[in-house]
C-alpha cells in the first residue's frame, strides 16, 4: 500500500449548529463609576452672595478716602477689605465653590469683628487708639450686608442647591432682595454719615455724630470745651442733621464749594501768613488756631454773601508754619442776642457769639486773648493785661469741610473733636492763666 505525504490543511470551519438564541454574549465594557458633578449654585443663590458682596466691597471703597487721609494704615485696610469683598462676590456669581464660600463666611466674620472693636473700645493703635466711636447709617449699612453673607455662606455650604427649584414667580420676588441690597449701599454711600466720614457733609470721620469716648468713658476733657453762646447753646453734644429738599441742598453744595478755592491756596499757616494773615487768639483742642486777614470782610447781612464766602478766618490745627489747614469760620455782625442769623442755606448750620472778651493786640497784627474767649472777663481783669473787653463778638459759625477734619458733631458744629491737644487729649489750662500763651493745651508749656 503506498503512502502518500501530503501537506497538512487546516480543517474547514463548518457552519455553526448553534441557534441565534445560543450565540455567546458580546463582551461588556466595564467603566469606573462617573466622577461626582462639580459644586453648583443655583442662580438665586449667585446673585444674592454676588449682590451682598460687592454692595459690602464698594462701600468700604467708597470711604477710603477719609480714612486714608486720617490715617494711611486705616485707609490701606479699607482698600483691601473693599477689593477682597469685591473680589469674592465676583467668584461666588461666575464660578463659585466650597472654598470661595468658606472664604465669604471667615472673611467677613472678621470684619465684623474688627467693626465691633472700633465701636467697643477702639483700635489699640493708630491716632485714635483707645477711642470708641458710635455706630452710624454707613457702617451698620455694610456690617448688616456682612451678616447677610455670613449666614448665606454657611447655609449655602450645607444646602448647595438651595433655590436651584424656583419658578418664574419665585425669581421675581427674590429679585427685590438684590434690588434691595444695591439701594442700601447707595444710601449708605450718600447718606450724611458718610459725607461727614468723606468730607462733604459732616462728621467725615464722624463716627454716627456722637463725642469721642475711651471704653472707660473718659472724653479726655472734650466735654469741658466750650465755645460761646447762641444757637445750639455753645458746644453742642447731640447734632442731628436735618434733610432739606433738593433746591436747598444745591444752593449750600454752591456755598460750601468756595472753601475748596481756600483748601488750595492755604493748605498750611505758612501759605496764610505769606499772604497776610494773623492769628487771632492761641491755639484751642476742638477749636484751632484761627487765622484773619489784616482786613477782615466782617458782613452785616443776615445771609452770608459771595463776599463773606470769599473771605473767612481760616482755622489751622497748630500755630506752626506747617500746621494744616482744618476749616473755616464765618461772621455775621449782629448783636440781636434772640436770633440767630440766616446764614447758610437750609436749617443745620449753628451760629455763636462770645460776650465779655478781652483782647489784646499784637506787634505783628494779630490778637491774643489773655482771659479766654468763653469766660466772661471783667474790666478790671483786663485792664490788667492792657486789653479791650468786648461786649459781644457777633455771630460766628464754624465750617469742617476739609478732608481728614469733618467734625463728628456735624459740618458746622462749634468744635470739632478731630482737633486736639499733642497728647490727644482737649485739657487746658485755666482762663486766668492763658495770658498771652499761643497754645492753652495743658500738656504744651507756657
Amino acid at each position: 500500500m503506498a503512502i502518500i505525504d501530503r501537506d497538512p490543511v487546516a480543517p474547514t470551519a463548518q457552519p455553526s449548529a448553534v441557534g441565534p438564541d445560543e450565540r455567546a454574549p458580546e463582551p461588556v465594557t466595564v467603566t469606573p463609576d462617573a466622577a461626582p458633578s462639580a459644586f453648583t449654585l443655583s442662580g438665586a443663590a449667585r446673585v444674592l452672595l454676588a449682590t451682598a458682596s460687592i454692595a459690602a466691597g464698594a462701600i468700604h471703597l467708597a470711604m477710603v478716602p477719609a480714612h486714608a487721609a486720617e490715617w494711611m494704615v486705616e485707609g490701606v485696610a479699607f482698600a483691601l477689605t473693599g477689593w477682597v469683598q469685591v473680589g469674592l462676590g465676583i467668584v461666588a456669581g461666575v464660578r463659585p465653590s466650597r472654598l470661595a464660600l468658606w472664604a465669604i463666611a471667615v472673611t467677613n466674620v472678621v470684619f465684623i469683628g474688627a467693626w465691633a472693636v472700633t465701636r467697643r473700645s477702639g483700635w489699640p493703635v493708630g491716632p485714635e487708639a483707645g477711642i470708641a466711636h458710635a455706630a452710624s447709617f454707613v457702617d451698620l449699612a455694610a456690617v448688616g450686608l456682612e451678616a447677610v453673607l455670613v449666614l448665606a455662606a454657611l447655609v449655602l455650604l450645607a444646602r448647595p442647591t438651595l433655590g436651584s427649584r424656583l419658578g418664574d414667580g419665585g425669581r421675581v420676588m427674590l429679585s427685590v432682595v438684590p434690588i434691595a441690597m444695591v439701594v442700601l449701599a447707595t444710601l449708605a454711600i450718600t447718606s450724611p454719615s458718610a459725607q461727614s466720614h468723606g468730607g462733604s457733609g459732616g462728621d467725615g470721620h464722624t463716627h454716627g455724630g456722637a463725642e469721642l469716648t475711651t471704653a472707660s468713658g473718659d472724653d479726655k476733657g472734650l466735654s469741658q470745651v466750650m465755645n460761646g453762646q447762641g444757637e445750639g447753646g455753645g458746644h453742642s453734644h447731640s447734632f442731628v442733621l436735618q434733610p432739606v429738599d433738593f433746591q436747598t441742598q444745591e444752593v449750600l453744595d454752591a456755598q460750601l464749594a468756595k472753601t475748596k478755592v481756600l483748601m488750595e491756596k492755604y493748605p498750611t499757616v505758612a501759605q496764610a501768613e505769606a499772604a497776610g494773615y494773623h492769628r487771632m487768639g492761641p491755639f484751642s483742642p476742638g477749636l484751632g488756631a484761627h487765622y484773619m486777614e489784616a482786613n477782615p470782610h466782617i458782613s452785616s447781612d443776615t445771609t452770608v454773601n459771595d463776599d463773606s464766602l470769599a473771605h473767612p478766618m481760616l482755622i489751622y490745627d497748630g500755630i506752626t508754619p506747617g500746621a494744616k489747614l482744618a476749616g473755616f469760620m464765618y461772621t455775621i455782625y449782629s448783636l440781636d442776642t434772640q436770633k440767630a442769623p440766616e446764614g447758610f442755606a437750609g436749617p443745620n448750620d449753628h451760629w455763636h457769639y462770645h460776650t465779655n472778651v478781652c483782647i489784646t493786640t499784637r506787634p505783628d497784627g494779630g490778637i491774643d486773648a489773655p482771659l479766654g474767649a468763653d469766660t466772661s472777663a471783667t474790666q478790671a481783669l483786663c485792664d490788667k493785661y492792657g486789653g479791650h473787653l468786648i461786649e459781644n463778638t457777633g455771630y460766628m459759625a464754624h465750617v469742617w469741610t476739609v478732608p481728614g477734619y469733618e467734625s463728628s458733631q456735624g459740618m458746622f458744629s462749634n468744635v470739632n473733636p478731630k482737633i486736639t491737644c499733642p497728647d490727644g487729649t482737649y485739657y487746658v489750662v485755666a482762663p486766668e492763666d492763658v495770658g498771652n500763651r499761643s497754645n492753652i493745651c495743658k500738656d504744651v508749656p507756657a
